[in-house]
């Protein structure tokens, strides 16, 4: 264990008459946040000196310190030193920071109080420059319009002290990162030791051609690294982070002109103004503004570098009767033409199809028409600012193929999706099958894959015929789902086709209405086609499946069922690699091999977590073959009789899952025949 000394103090200055900020403005009172009510989950020891002149300055640092006492754990004491002097220019407000960082076995420094709540001790030293104290804080007793109280009120024209003391402490407890750019534009962490802060560790450059770029990957002190720091795209790569700005990684300040003290330990103005619920880490404190809540981002990013704070609520889902949203090849949603190598659309998904302003997230069918030459398509939320992509993809096209993938995508700014293709030219089309969000009605329930129906068995009546509907019971019988049941989520399987189809799967309905028009699957001879399938459930508790046309046989697995009672909730990440078999020293998985991927704690997804949402790539199978996920089993000898993905040789698809999580929060990936290479992506996780 090493104590280095603190890379710098933040220091937060009043507005002046031309704010580099989003402006001054009158603020609507914002009440404090109902988690600051809870009983404290880490005890504060404050030492004040210099308050006495004034009683109400320090009942306000107070208030600030028992919010943050509610929101981070840590069975040390968090010690702190306040105080309340003539810090010089009347403009400074106040300036914080760790006394020390910490360097344990990983080569990363540690801000001392974040280093106590994660070791379960005090790693500081009799001896060392802190006296004991993880944080130093000073504000300044000459600053002018400030307000003391701390119920709100802020007096127009006026600074909330409790704000200001609440933002200062974040960077105590670690909102800071050890990165600089000299005068020379040479980009630097450490400050001047080899020690690259946790925060550092998170932060990439997300910026036209280059991105997803650890800036600890740019050589230290070097003016590659000070020109990314001077960018205005570095982001936030941590899963909690993004999972609380709703899938998208939170921008930080970076302007053009390194700024000492502001740039890179806040996030950025633009895309967090005056008024938004994370704006509270930002550089710049405005008149007027009363934040006395950190927000849900910083708290995620907290969560990110190692502090237990409070879990965002999972939210229930809502099916709806699918319906196209988007189709370029008529100008449904998106201009009348095919979309170009490395463009993008932004599709509105909020207010259509029954998707209300608060969802969180939907489900989409997102196929692929026609691609010019091999391509991937990405769904992601629209950014509010910057040009960050996913680093990973839904679905994978072949030249000339169509091909449908189901994604559950989180909801961008002014309720968008984006939907990227990497190369060629591709026409796409998009169905919402339901969305996520706090009003939705129901929850999610695991099971086992189990198969329902197999049309080439001499118990599944044979093959589907074009345009003749086959209704198929899903509630009741030996897979448990209840008659209560609002959907259920099923693999859906085509093979064998006679013909250039597509094959819809819809809840039947409970009059002669005709299908809906959209597909689920499309395939060609000799495609066996696989996709994940979310439908409402119909009358009579069945589902049905139309083919269009020929004949053609399929597969339907159970995957699991929700309902309007108590079940698990969903928790929405952006979507994150967790698995490439191609980077390791096996990458190829032979027929009959398997795969296991631990789930819990990886990714954003949580140790109570029972279920994970995962898109599953298969890369240039050898020959036919499928790859079966599920929950890895205690009993060795079991593997069920289901496929999730299923390929011909040569192939490269991906299909979505849902699976739960088993024997040691574990999944299992399976391949049946040949060798294959497996990439697993996950996008979000079933739990309390």
């Amino acid at each position: 264990m090493t104590l280095v000394e603190a890379p710098r103090i933040v220091t937060l200055r009043a507005p002046s008459s031309t704010p580099a900020g989003p402006g001054i403005t009158q603020q609507p009172r914002l009440r404090r946040s109902a988690a600051a009510t809870r009983p404290p989950v880490s005890d504060w020891e404050v030492t004040y000196t210099g308050f006495e002149s004034n009683p109400a300055a320090r009942q306000a640092f107070q208030a600030a310190v028992d919010i943050w006492a509610a929101l981070v754990a840590s069975d040390v004491p968090i010690k702190v030193s306040a105080t309340f002097k003539d810090l010089g220019d009347p403009n400074i407000l106040g300036q914080a920071g760790p006394t020390d960082f910490a360097v344990p076995d990983d080569r990363t420094a540690y801000p001392v109080a974040l280093a106590n709540a994660l070791l379960g001790y005090d790693v500081s030293l009799p001896s060392s420059r802190s006296s004991g104290n993880d944080i130093d804080a000073e504000f300044n007793n000459r600053a002018g319009n400030v307000y003391y109280g701390t119920d709100g009120a802020v007096p127009r024209g006026f600074v909330d002290f409790e704000s200001v003391v609440l933002h200062e402490l974040g960077h105590g407890l670690g909102l800071l990162g050890s990165m600089d750019v000299d005068d020379g534009k040479r980009g630097s962490f450490g400050a001047g030791t080899p020690y690259p802060a946790i925060f550092d560790r998170f932060t990439v450059l997300s910026q036209g051609a280059v991105q997803g770029k650890p800036l600890l990957s740019y050589p230290n002190r070097s003016t590659a690294l000070g020109a990314a720091l001077t960018s205005g795209g570095v982001y936030w790569d941590g899963a909690l982070g993004k999972a609380a700005y709703n899938g998208r990684p939170p921008r930080l300040y970076t302007p053009s002109t390194y700024e000492p003290a502001s740039s890179f330990s806040h996030l950025d103005d633009k895309d967090f103004p005056t008024g938004d619920r994370n704006a509270l880490m930002t550089p710049f404190v405005e008149n007027d503004e009363v934040i006395h809540d950190p927000g849900p981002v910083v708290l995620g990013m907290f969560a990110d570098m190692g502090w237990d704070t409070p879990q965002p609520a999972g939210v229930r889902y809502t099916p709806v009767d699918p319906e196209r949203v988007l189709d370029t090849r008529s100008g449904l949603g998106a201009p009348l033409r095919r979309l170009g190598s490395g463009s993008f659309l932004d599709l509105t998904v909020v207010g259509r199809a029954g998707v209300p302003a608060d969802a969180q997230a939907v489900v989409l069918n997102l196929t692929g028409v026609g691609a010019s030459e091999a391509t991937d398509l990405r769904a992601y939320p629209t950014p509010r600012a910057g040009t960050a992509q996913p680093l990973v993809s839904n679905l994978n096209l072949a030249a000339g193929d169509i091909r449908a993938n189901l994604v559950t995508v989180p909801v961008g700014e002014n309720g968008r999706v984006r939907v990227l293709n990497r190369g060629g030219s591709v026409h796409v089309l998009a169905d919402v099958l339901g969305w996520y969000g706090a009003t939705a009605s129901s929850t999610y329930h695991p099971v086992d894959p189990v198969r329902l129906l197999d049309t080439r068995a001499s118990t599944g009546s044979g093959s589907l015929a074009g345009g003749a509907p086959r209704d198929l019971v899903v509630t009741g019988g030996a897979a448990g789902v209840p008659a209560s049941a609002t959907a259920v989520i099923l693999t859906v399987t085509a093979l064998r086709a006679s013909s250039t189809t597509d094959v819809r799967v819809y809840p039947t309905p409970a009059d002669a209405s005709g299908p809906p028009m959209v597909s689920n699957l499309n395939l060609a001879p000799p495609g066996i086609v696989p996709n994940l399938v979310i439908t409402k459930v119909g009358a009579n508790g069945a589902v049905r499946l139309l083919n269009n046309t020929g004949q053609v046989d399929v597969i339907v697995d159970l995957a699991g069922w929700f309902d309007t009672e108590t079940g698990a909730l969903f928790h929405v990440l952006a979507p994150k690699r967790v698995l490439d078999t191609r980077t390791t020293a096996a990458p190829r998985v032979f027929a009959g091999e398997s795969r296991d991927l631990p789930l819990l704690g990886v990714a954003g997804v949580s140790r109570s977590a029972v279920a994970a949402v995962l898109n599953v790539t298969g890369v240039s199978a050898t020959r036919t073959t499928d790859v079966a996920v599920y929950p890895r089993p205690s009993d060795e000898s079991f593997a069920p009789l289901v496929s999730s993905l299923n390929l011909l040789r040569g192939q490269t698809n991906a299909d979505l899952v849902v699976s739960p999580l088993g024997a040691g929060g574990q999944v299992r990936l399976r391949n049946s025949g040949g060798d294959i290479s497996l990439v697993a992506d996950v996008a979000g996780w079933f739990g309390p």
